[in-house]
């Protein structure tokens, strides 16, 4: 019989297990030996990682340097784009201002010209498309500016020049006046007879036209044929034998037809309408100072990944010296071969 205290026993009839049956597993405890080793191990890669690191620094440099030839390049092709960029922002403002000056002050009522008195304090913005009058009389002289009519406003246009005539202004001072437009053909006088300005003295209305600046893509002037390609008041009076002290900082534009007969010069056709491409431009070359920093760095890094690797035509070499070594070698023993056959013989 089993007794109640047996029979309460919850262990009755239910298998108790031990540590030595086979279904009992333990992790056994780690020795102190086998932790330090561990820890020594982990110590091991650390101290390889950063040793790799280490040595990568230590080539990165190297690397970098046998490659000075092309950063030089690189540099200066990326200086003259981010340049000229710049420029183009800068002829940006420029332009805006002159279409600003052409549209508006073109319009306003004329003003007697600036003399010499207030020659110093002029600057482009001030003088500039300024409608201007002034009183005296023309003398003798002609001085040709080439330039490319192609939006004329009279019956004229393509290339050609615009004729400017010296202007003596009644308190003596001089101004260059742009008379108008005559084609490429008719420069010499003969062919264009009654061309001549009015004699005596007249008061003349115009647009007041600021000095311009050769460039380095400027052509050069020809004094001795009277031919210019740059606006340069001082130097033009200087050509015609006139005192460029006494000669103004401007050039003024007939807005209207002064000869003794005929149609030449033709007056009024002060360029008004300016084409504005300078933002795409200074973009197109930002973009072009971009694309050149994108694929240098993108040679810098394929040539930094591909620096272990072999070449194969060094393999192919190295090959080809093998078989060169062992075609010799085969041509020893065979040469001895053939000796120790003679030999015997």
């Amino acid at each position: 019989m089993i007794d109640d205290k047996g029979a309460n026993d919850p262990g009755i009839g239910k298998k108790r297990f031990n540590k030595t049956d086979i279904d009992w597993h333990e992790e056994p405890a780690k020795t102190l030996r086998s932790a330090r080793s561990d820890k020594y191990r982990d110590d091991i890669e650390v101290d390889d990682g950063a040793e790799d690191q280490e040595a990568e620094k230590q080539k990165f440099v190297p690397f970098l340097k046998s490659f000075w030839a092309l950063h030089l390049c690189a540099a200066i092709g990326l200086i003259i784009l981010a340049n000229l960029s710049l420029w183009q922002f800068s002829r940006l403002d420029d332009k805006i201002a002159l279409i600003e000056r052409a549209g508006v002050r073109a319009n306003e009522p004329a003003v007697a010209a600036p003399g010499p008195a207030m020659w110093e304090d002029l600057t482009s913005d001030i003088i500039d498309y300024m409608p201007v009058k002034v009183t005296g009389q023309f003398i003798l002289g002609e001085l040709f500016y080439f330039d490319t009519l192609t939006k004329p406003k009279g019956r004229l246009g393509g290339q050609g020049y615009f004729l400017y005539a010296p202007f003596i202004a009644e308190d003596g001072w001089t101004v260059l006046v742009n008379r108008g437009f005559i084609p490429l053909d008719r420069k010499d006088f003969s062919t264009r007879l009654g061309s001549a300005p009015p004699r005596g003295e007249i008061t003349i209305t115009g647009l007041a036209r600021k000095a311009e600046v050769a460039s380095m893509f400027s052509a050069d002037d020809n004094p001795k044929t009277h031919e210019w390609f740059v606006r340069e008041p001082k130097n033009m009076a200087d050509a015609l034998g006139l005192l460029p002290e006494r000669t103004a900082p401007y050039t003024i534009d007939l807005q209207e037809i002064l000869n003794i007969a005929g149609d030449l010069p033709q007056a009024g056709e002060t360029r008004m309408t300016f084409s504005n491409n300078h933002l795409q431009y200074a973009f197109t070359w930002a973009a072009l100072a971009l694309a050149l920093i994108g694929v240098y760095l993108a040679f810098l890094i394929k040539a930094w990944l591909e620096r272990d690797k072999p070449n194969p035509q060094t393999e192919d070499e190295a090959d080809d010296d093998d078989d060169e070594v062992e075609n010799e070698r085969y041509r020893m023993l065979s040469k001895a071969a053939r000796k120790d056959r003679n030999n015997q013989r």
